[in-house]
C-alpha cells in the first residue's frame, strides 16, 4: 500500500520524490517521515537521509537498522543539528524487494526513531 493511500486528514501534505544528495528545499517543512535506505549496499546513504531531514524540518521520523555503532553515530548527528529523540526497538520481517534478495523473508531489528526540538515528545 503507498503511503499516500494512506492519508486521512492532514493540512497540505506534500511527498517528495528525489535524489536526496542533491535536493534543495528553500523553508522549513514541518514534519519528515522517512523509510531510508539502511547504508547496506550504499554505506552510510542512511546518516545522508538523515542529515538531509534534520536540516529542514524540525519533526523527522526515521526507521534505521539496528546497530549500536548507528545508534552512536545517529545520536552524534541528532546532537550536532540541535535536537532530541525517542526511539523504539523492534523486529522487522521484509519480504524479498530486490533481486539479490534470495530468503522468502529476512527478519531483524530496526529502530523507529522520533527527532525533535523544543518540549515535543510521545
Amino acid at each position: 500500500m503507498e503511503a499516500k493511500s494512506l492519508l486521512r486528514e492532514f493540512d497540505n501534505p506534500e511527498f517528495i520524490e528525489a535524489d536526496v544528495e542533491s535536493l534543495e528545499i528553500s523553508k522549513k517543512v514541518d514534519t519528515v517521515i522517512q523509510n531510508p535506505p539502511f547504508g547496506v549496499v550504499k554505506q552510510g546513504m542512511d546518516m545522508v537521509f538523515l542529515r538531509k531531514a534534520l536540516s529542514i524540518s524540525t519533526t523527522v521520523y526515521s526507521i534505521h537498522k539496528s546497530n549500536p555503532k548507528t545508534q552512536q553515530l545517529i545520536e552524534r548527528i541528532s546532537k550536532e543539528y540541535g535536537f532530541q529523540y525517542e526511539m523504539l526497538t523492534s523486529r522487522y520481517r521484509m519480504k524479498p524487494y530486490y533481486p539479490w534478495h534470495t530468503k522468502n523473508f529476512h527478519e531483524f531489528q530496526v529502530d523507529v526513531y522520533l527527532f525533535y526540538k523544543n518540549n515535543f515528545s510521545f
